[in-house]
């Protein structure tokens, strides 16, 4: 078995699944989506039936599932159970609906399957872009201020720029609004509980079905927080700004100003924002803006090369984290409970 970082084909939700996407993802990123209307592109993906696919290496044209059939923990790192994470890029021509995910436990006890907690990082932002992040009810229960029809009046809007980082935790209400291209890390689940969806009808005529009573079930309306500045530490090659550490998923940005080694024993997911070189043993691979790569666990010896930023994505290890980061850990979100 001879492993290699994997570049990844992404798959696409568009048209009717994604009647607010827009056309970002093809004319801005130059994404291979299939039409204007593309609201999703799902990076690195196991969802049936939305699997990315690989794109390079002896192993090109595989889907993910194969791969880690093939490779197992080498690849992921991680012993038994479902894929546990999900990279997309979003774009919204149209606001997404309100919604909440819940936590590990309510989904296994009502879909069978996991919860999800997510982050958003603003790639592009039109002139008073916003998101939903959280509500408030100035005291009143959630179930009556919606039942009354005035749930819209109780949602907190964020203007949004590039660079933005937000932390949504399980039974944060959200929704990213109109004009708006974001990555988006979060476990590897499509459970959305629609709170409200603006009460638009398409093309059918019908609106789109909404779960409010599983919605409020898990809703925490006392979640009220910021968006998140991250803290940053020096490194051989650069530095990196570590935004959240859950326990679901680690995010960061590496500041590439050189040649920054990667650690080994943990699946990465790599975004550059811009051109870099990855390497391992005697091999090297060219990187664009936002191609996403998967890094294997068991990969050693791998190093970016260039002068960009690249965000990366991967499971946990908060004891080591905090351990690096000291009294600084308080500024990484999830990170110190």
């Amino acid at each position: 078995m001879t492993l290699y970082p994997l570049l990844m084909a992404p798959t696409f939700r568009h048209g009717e699944e994604t009647p607010w996407g827009g056309h970002m993802l093809r004319d801005t990123l130059m994404k291979d989506a299939p039409d204007g209307a593309t609201g999703e592109s799902l990076e690195i993906s196991a969802l049936p039936g939305h699997e990315s696919m690989v794109a390079n290496g002896v192993h090109a044209g595989k889907p993910l599932s194969r791969m880690i059939e093939l490779w197992g923990d080498a690849l992921t790192g991680h012993t038994g159970g479902e894929f546990p994470l999900l990279l997309k890029l979003l774009d919204t021509l149209m606001p997404l609906s309100v919604q909440v995910h819940p936590d590990d436990a309510y989904a296994a006890k009502h879909e069978n399957k996991s919860g999800k907690s997510e982050a958003w990082i603003i790639l592009n932002a039109e002139p008073g872009a916003r998101i939903v992040y959280g509500v408030d009810t100035q005291g009143e229960p959630l179930e009556k201020v919606v039942a009354e029809g005035r749930i819209e009046d109780c949602l907190r809007w964020k203007n949004v720029r590039p660079g933005d980082v937000y932390y949504i935790p399980e039974g944060m209400v959200h929704a990213v609004g109109e004009g708006i291209l974001c990555y988006e890390i979060g476990q590897s689940t499509d459970i959305n509980y629609r709170l409200w969806d603006w009460g638009r009808v398409f093309a059918d005529g019908k609106p789109r079905e909404l779960q409010v009573e599983k919605a409020l079930d898990v809703c925490r309306s006392d979640l009220h927080l910021e968006k998140n500045e991250g803290t940053t530490v020096l490194c051989r090659g650069g530095s990196r700004t570590y935004y959240i550490c859950d326990s679901h998923f680690e995010l960061c940005r590496l500041n590439l100003s050189g040649n920054m080694p990667l650690e080994s024993g943990r699946m990465l997911f790599l975004t550059p924002m811009g051109p870099c070189t990855l390497r391992w043993g005697d091999d090297e691979m060219t990187l664009d803006a936002f191609d996403s790569v998967l890094v294997p666990a068991g990969l050693e010896g791998v190093v970016l090369e260039g002068d960009t930023k690249v965000l990366v994505s991967c499971l946990p290890d908060r004891e080591k984290l905090i351990a690096e980061l000291g009294y600084r850990a308080e500024n990484v979100a999830g990170l110190v409970q």
